[in-house]
This record gives C-alpha cells, structure tokens and sequence, in this order.
C-alpha cells in the first residue's frame, strides 16, 4: 500500500502519522520519534536505499551481461580454434597429396627411361641391373605409400575429432545450458524459417509463449538453485507434451516459447492448457530440507500465425498475450481472437 504525500500532510504531521520502525541486528523493533529529525533520517534512508538499489541492479545486469558475454566470447573462441585446426588439417592433406603426386611423376620419368634403356641392352650385367633398379624403385613407392597412407589415415581421424567437435560447439550454441532447451539463438535463427515454411506451404503455425509466475519471489525465498530447479522440471514438463517437429526453447529468464509447426489455434490452446493444469497440479519442495515452496504456476500467451506477417509481429502479438495473461490474474491462457 503506499501513502500519499502532499504539502497538506506534511503541515500535519504528527507522531502516529511518521513514525519509524526498523529492526536491529538482534531482531529487536527500533521506533525512531517524530522528531524533524527523524523524517530527515527517514528521506535519507530512502533515498540510500534507492541508491543502493539501483546500484544492486547495476551489477546484476552489467554482472548477467558480464557472464553472457564471457560464455558467447568463449564458444566463439572455440569456435574459431576448431575452425583453424579443421582448416590446418585439411591443408596438411592436400600437402600431402601434392607430394604423393610428385613422386608418382618422378617415378614415372624414372621408369620410362628405364624402359628405354632395357629395350636398348643387350648385356646381360646391364639386364640385371635395370631389374635391380625396378626393384629397388618398386621398394621405394610402396614404402612412400605406406607412408602416405598411414599419414592420411591418421588426418582422417583428426578430422573427424575435429568434426565432432566443432558439431557439439554449434550445438551447445544453440542449447541453454540451465534446463537444454534450445535457447534464443536458436529461436532467432530458426523461427523466421518456419514462419517462412509456413507460409510458402500455407500451413498453419502457432506458438505458445509461457512465463513461470513470481518467479523472482521464488529466487529470493529459496535462492537460485531452487530457481533454476523449477526452470528445469518446467523445461522437462514442455518436452514431454510436445512431439514431432514441436519445439520447445528458453526465451530468456523464465520466459519459454514453443515452436508449433502445422498446428491450429485450438490445438495450441489445448495443449496450453495441458502445460498449465500439469504445472499446477505439482507439489513442490526444498530439495535439500524438504522445504514446502508452495504452488508454482505459469502464465500463457498463445497465437497462430497470420497470412503475410512477419516473425517479429508475430512474437509481439504472443508478447501482448502473455501480458493479459498476467494482468488477469496470471495462472491462466490467453489466446488471440
């Protein structure tokens, strides 16, 4: 509830009206009087604690932004190193088939003038040692494939390695690693492709835009690891009712956002309707000292995709459900008319 202040009321001030109530280290009520100084000492109080608000939130979000950057900063990094070696590796291989192929032709000159020669002999010393020397180069080639092969093959597992690698760096890009959903990255990339699908083919296409209620309260009752452990038994609760090409994905914070390729209206409510009734329906706890946390429910904004709109008109309209949603009371499905 909050008060209003006006010149009126500041005239009329009096003891019952300002006083003051803080708790001390021991839990013990402090009242402060009705002193002018005390409403000096309470406007300062206000005002430090609005400072040291804002300078909590400061380092919060420059401190989010901070960690986000650093972890986009490391996977690019990966990223480019696995593309460096992956790109040594390959030119190794051309080096080594470049030899390969030089070789092949030195030997060739060599035995075509043996060839020549041979056909010109008549000695048999001079015989024997042309068959010594095809011998000897017979001997030489196959070593150097051996060689060649061996080297190839262990560039081929290098390769390979190197593949996998950088295929699990451009998935862990597309993946939140909090509940290993796709993230927004991949929504970025992806959903103006199915908006796109969809429309090219006049398919339907809903999405489901879902927000887990008072999830700061929750965060700053039970810290962040219970936080974070809601955001994965609900990341859990949307893949089990999704299929086919359904996709679910973390949005941001306790935002989620599921892809619903060739699905109606309807259909997208039914099945926000399924999420939100299974969520509510749990029972949850302290994990560590079983704790009763209390109902957790979530909130849903849901639409279909119109003839000819755009994919960031379309997230806006799911955007402006989920906050009726909310407005309404939360724990609830809004969907578009």
């Amino acid at each position: 509830m909050q008060s209003e202040i006006n010149p009126g009321s500041l005239l009329s001030w009096s003891d019952v009206t300002w006083q003051i109530a803080e708790v001390d280290s021991r839990g013990r009520l402090v009242r402060l009087g009705a002193h002018p100084f005390s409403l000096a000492l309470m406007f300062g109080i206000v005002a430090a604690g609005c400072l040291s608000f804002a300078l909590g939130a400061w380092q919060f979000f420059s401190g989010s932004q901070i960690v986000r950057r650093e972890r986009d900063e490391g996977l690019s990094d990966r990223l480019e190193k696995v593309g460096q070696e992956l790109d040594e590796e390959m030119f190794s291989v051309m080096r080594l088939l470049k030899q390969h192929v030089e070789l092949s032709g030195s030997h060739s000159e060599s035995l075509s003038k043996v060839s020549d020669s041979l056909v010109s002999s008549t000695s048999p010393d001079r015989i024997r040692a042309v068959i010594q020397f095809l011998v000897s180069e017979n001997k030489k080639v196959q070593t150097e494939v051996n060689d060649l092969n061996a080297r190839l093959q262990q560039s081929q597992q290098q390769i390979e390695k190197l593949r996998i690698s950088l295929s699990d760096s451009h998935r862990l890009g597309m993946m939140d690693a909090v509940t290993s959903l796709k993230n927004r990255h991949w929504l970025e990339v992806n959903l103006p492709k199915e908006v796109q699908v969809a429309a090219d083919a006049n398919d339907p296409l809903s999405i489901i835009m879902a927000d887990v209620d008072h999830f700061k309260r929750i965060n700053d009752t039970f810290g962040h690891a219970v936080g974070d452990e809601i955001l994965r038994r609900f990341a859990e609760l949307l893949s089990k009712n999704i299929k086919g090409r359904d996709t679910a994905a973390r949005y941001g914070g306790e935002e989620f956002i599921v892809v619903l390729p060739q699905t109606r209206l309807a259909g997208a409510k039914n099945l926000g309707e399924q999420i939100r009734s299974e969520l509510e329906c749990k029972k949850w706890m302290h994990h560590r000292t079983g704790q009763p946390i209390g109902k957790v429910t979530a909130s849903f904004g849901i639409v279909e995709l119109r003839r000819g709109e755009e994919c960031d008109d379309f997230l806006d309209r799911a955007d402006a459900k989920l906050y009726e949603a909310k407005a309404l009371g939360r724990n609830r499905v809004v969907v578009d008319n």
